[in-house]
């Protein structure tokens, strides 16, 4: 019997957990899925461009992956662009076809990216490697009773759940931004960004494939939130806001008599303080509060540090 069940027999209550995925769940499991690594790759589609593309995404994009010392984030050079380019409708729509150029190659990109990995476990003893990624996933679906997974990654997350542990055969996985095996992947900026009007269609929300999701009611009453390699950032901020508000407030389920528990997986030192930046922003300045009023930690998943929780069922 589990720490948890001991909780739910002697409260009659049942934890709802939430486990939420980034891309830092992919490139844990060995996957190059990172934005600088779609960049540098044979796929990225600008690669011979003349003097009439000056002043398009397509150079801006270019110009900003030849910065080799800078974060490479599509998201976030997305909302730079539309926010600092002055352009009409009309001028715009050249711009809206290196996005779609942009899509379509990153869609080719990751989808062999998962073919590589998928291949790579099928055929060696890689898949059975303990790495946190396969350790946080494979015990919220033993251990939990009552949860769901939601995913910002693109990547069909129930394969490579499959691949990597034989309980996730019959899981639903809930895709926020679509995903390259329903060919609907949403890649734009969030709604809070002030843009130029004539880019509106970079929103994510302008997406015809944007679709209504229960995660932001799920992690109002949840109990339990896991969330392993997303960075919160300012793109996903619509997503987390209401829920870190309500976590320094100290409003949470009314049938749990508990500290609400976050657990938020990230790689290393540096990591660990851009989510601290975007907590303080989704608590107004108020991150002490996520800690007074909640059982919160934040636990890295470097090597150098992976072994201090690893090995604990409740971490």
């Amino acid at each position: 019997m589990t720490h948890t069940d001991d909780i739910q027999t002697e409260e009659g209550y049942t934890p709802f957990s939430i486990l939420i995925l980034g891309n830092g769940f992919d490139k844990d499991l060995g996957m190059k899925t990172a934005y600088r690594d779609f960049a540098e790759s044979t796929f990225w589609p600008f690669t011979n461009l003349s003097n009439k593309d000056q002043g398009s995404l397509a150079c801006f994009l270019n110009e900003r992956k030849e910065e080799v010392n800078t974060w490479f984030d599509l998201e976030e050079l997305l909302a730079e662009f539309a926010q600092n380019i002055n352009k009409t409708i009309e001028q715009a729509e050249k711009d809206f076809q290196d996005l779609d150029k942009v899509i379509k190659s990153l869609k080719e990109y990751l989808q062999a990216q998962e073919d590589e990995f998928c291949k790579k476990m099928d055929t060696t003893t890689h898949a059975k490697r303990d790495t946190p990624a396969r350790n946080v996933l494979q015990k919220i679906i033993r251990n939990k009773k009552e949860y769901k997974i939601y995913t910002f990654n693109y990547t069909n997350v129930y394969r490579i759940a499959r691949k990597i542990i034989l309980e996730a055969e019959g899981k639903i996985f809930y895709h926020i931004h679509g995903s390259i095996r329903d060919n609907n992947i949403i890649l734009g900026t969030g709604d809070q960004r002030e843009i130029n009007p004539a880019y509106f269609g970079f929103y994510k929300s302008a997406n015809s494939s944007y679709a209504s999701s229960n995660l932001v009611e799920d992690l109002a009453k949840a109990d339990e939130v896991y969330i392993f390699g997303h960075s919160l950032g300012t793109n996903d901020h619509d997503y987390f806001f209401d829920f870190f508000q309500d976590c320094i407030h100290y409003r949470q389920n009314p049938n749990s008599h508990r500290k609400r528990k976050i657990r938020i997986f990230t790689y290393d030192d540096n990591s660990e303080l851009g989510i601290k930046k975007q907590l303080m922003k989704l608590t107004d300045r108020h991150l002490i509060g996520l800690y007074a009023h909640c059982d919160f930690k934040i636990l890295k998943t470097c090597p150098k540090y992976q072994d201090s929780w690893m090995l604990d069922d409740d971490f």
